[in-house]
């Protein structure tokens, strides 16, 4: 089993921090391993989250970053554009791959905003948790997405019904999906069980997926659909790339199998037709 290094800790410790406001004890770091972490941030788009989080620690002695990437961290910041929940997760563009499960997530949202009784903040979640799904599986940064799922649920989480989102769960077979991005706040982000009530049961080798989540790089020129037209007219593309592509949507098969299958194949047929286009 793998092991969280002092350097990956303190970035946990900063992030949970900085979104939850539960501050934990960091160590010492050189300059060198900061700058590294304000990277990291700024690769998953946290760098607001990240920032909040060094605040709390300001007078710790062990926070001896250094001038420069302050002004980086700054710098990042005048640029990070300001969305709130709704902006980021949209309900009403919440998509899946699989056309059965994705018509069966169509007629549950149809049904949903049809209901007199209707529960926004339920939808909201399972937005968060499709979009996490997505990025997840087609190999793009999820710690901010897994972060907001949990800023969502200490905000909103009284008013969410989860008997509700355990059945969409359920009908749409992201049960085990959620699972993961449960168990992720559970394992980094100081979550219980009891605050997650749409998860069933905790992933096996949780500190793995942490260490996944935070290392993830943005696969987006790696993905199945990177194909390209030769100059004879065929289609080809890096096996290198495909092959990474699918290899990490696989890792994740047993969480979603629908949805995984169906991401590597729409992805690979809408390769094809933009080459046709």
């Amino acid at each position: 089993m793998q092991t969280i290094s002092i350097q990956i800790k303190d970035f946990v410790h900063i992030l949970r921090s900085g979104a939850f406001d539960d501050v934990k004890p960091i160590g010492m770091l050189s300059n060198y391993k900061w700058g590294k972490l304000v990277d990291l941030a700024k690769m998953h788009g946290i760098i607001q989250i990240f920032a909040n989080g060094l605040e709390h620690y300001h007078y710790d002695s062990h926070l001896n970053i250094s001038e420069s990437l302050i002004n980086v961290i700054r710098e990042e910041l005048r640029s990070a554009p300001v969305t709130g929940f709704a902006d980021l997760y949209d309900v009403n563009q919440m998509t899946l791959q699989s056309k059965p499960l994705n018509q069966q997530l169509k007629s549950i949202i149809r049904k949903e905003f049809a209901d007199p009784e209707k529960s926004f903040e339920t939808m909201q979640v399972m937005a968060i948790i499709v979009f996490n799904t997505e990025h997840i599986l087609t190999g793009r940064s999820y710690l901010k997405g897994i972060i907001d799922l949990g800023r969502y649920l200490r905000l909103e989480g009284s008013k969410v019904d989860f008997v509700k989102l355990e059945e969409w769960l359920k009908k749409t077979k992201l049960t085990r999906m959620s699972n993961l991005q449960g168990s992720l706040l559970v394992s980094g982000f100081g979550f219980t069980i009891e605050e997650l009530p749409f998860m069933t049961k905790m992933v096996k080798k949780p500190v793995n997926q942490l260490l996944s989540a935070i290392s993830h790089d943005d696969l987006s020129q790696l993905r199945p659909w990177a194909l390209r037209e030769s100059k004879g007219g065929f289609v080809v593309g890096s096996p290198l790339k495909i092959f990474r592509s699918v290899r990490h949507a696989l890792h994740f098969w047993r969480f979603a199998p629908r949805e995984t299958f169906a991401t590597i194949f729409r992805g690979l047929m809408r390769g094809i037709s933009e080459i046709e286009e």
